[in-house]
């Protein structure tokens, strides 16, 4: 039996029990259902501007030159966990559009100039950037998440509760090996291309430095905070930092948004966020996306 690749961000709240005495079911109910809302905005916001013309999962040109991904977001709660998904390949290399594509084939495939594209994982930054949205969101509606970032073979299915497959479970492992707030990438998660704005080099947040799972990176959400918020990210942290068994997630998290700010400034020109710069697959001068020229898309952030 054949399976899709999924990328995925699995979080974990911390304090879940305490903060579920606090808040009670109903609270805790209503918080999640805005996270999870957090993913249907975006891709409603998708739908709007694009649903009406036709447009699927696909590539596309804009009006710039770049070329602007079209991809579904995914999303479900349970307990105090959390669960972000996407695929990982485009509709042509999944199955059963590739059901018999040998890996050899696939290769070739992927080295055609001009479609090759389509056999290449789906660029990822819709999905880190809806990581980065709900750690920030989180922190501020007081419900700090942990997790982490993985791909693979997976069954990932909303409306029939199924969510089966490795990804899952090095996710899993990852996120409870750690001491933070944010989400570690796991080295499954690097066989993709992954722009370096959204990497921070840390490993003081491991419980075991040994982790044969970690990839030696954090998801960068204090860039995103800096972008879309006015407010100070440490404050926030120090606010939140209430319980004495926790102490250790808040100081890493302060050391890591050290890190960050090290890093400010660096990878957010116009060639490290176009598309076409950060992965070559789009650049070839023989491609011919399946595209339609469109306006540079508006992202779904808070203003400053």
């Amino acid at each position: 039996m054949k399976f899709n690749r999924f990328s995925l961000c699995f979080f974990d709240v911390l304090g879940f029990e305490t903060r579920f005495s606090d808040l009670g079911l109903h609270g805790v109910l209503q918080k999640y259902v805005a996270l999870i809302g957090l993913v249907n905005a975006r891709n409603e916001h998708m739908r709007r501007l694009f649903g009406e013309m036709g447009f699927s999962e696909s590539a596309y040109w804009t009006s710039d030159h770049d070329a602007f991904i079209f991809s579904q977001l995914y999303g479900a709660y349970a307990s105090d966990s959390l669960l972000v998904w996407t695929h990982t390949d485009f509709p042509a290399a999944r199955y059963p559009a590739a059901l018999d594509l040998t890996p050899a084939e696939r290769q070739k495939r992927a080295s055609e100039p001009g479609d090759g594209w389509q056999y290449h994982p789906i660029p990822c930054d819709n999905l880190l950037d809806v990581c980065n949205e709900m750690i920030c969101h989180t922190l501020e509606i007081g419900l700090p998440l942990r997790g982490a970032l993985a791909l693979g073979e997976a069954v990932l299915h909303s409306e029939r509760g199924v969510y089966l497959g490795q990804p899952l479970i090095d996710a899993a492992r990852m996120e409870h090996s750690q001491r933070i707030i944010g989400a570690s990438f796991t080295r499954s998660f690097m066989n993709q291309i992954v722009p370096q704005r959204y990497l921070v080099p840390f490993d003081s947040h491991l419980k075991d430095v040994r982790d044969g799972l970690f990839q030696g990176n954090i998801l960068d959400w204090p860039r995103h905070w800096r972008a879309t918020r006015k407010t100070n990210a440490r404050e926030v942290i120090r606010t939140l930092n209430t319980l004495p068994s926790a102490t250790a997630y808040y100081d890493n998290t302060l050391r890591m948004i050290d890190a960050s700010d090290a890093r400010e400034g660096m990878f957010d020109g116009p060639e490290e966020t176009r598309i076409c710069s950060a992965y070559s697959q789009f650049s070839p001068p023989e491609l011919s996306l399946r595209a339609r020229a469109v306006r540079r898309i508006p992202v779904i952030n808070r203003e400053k």
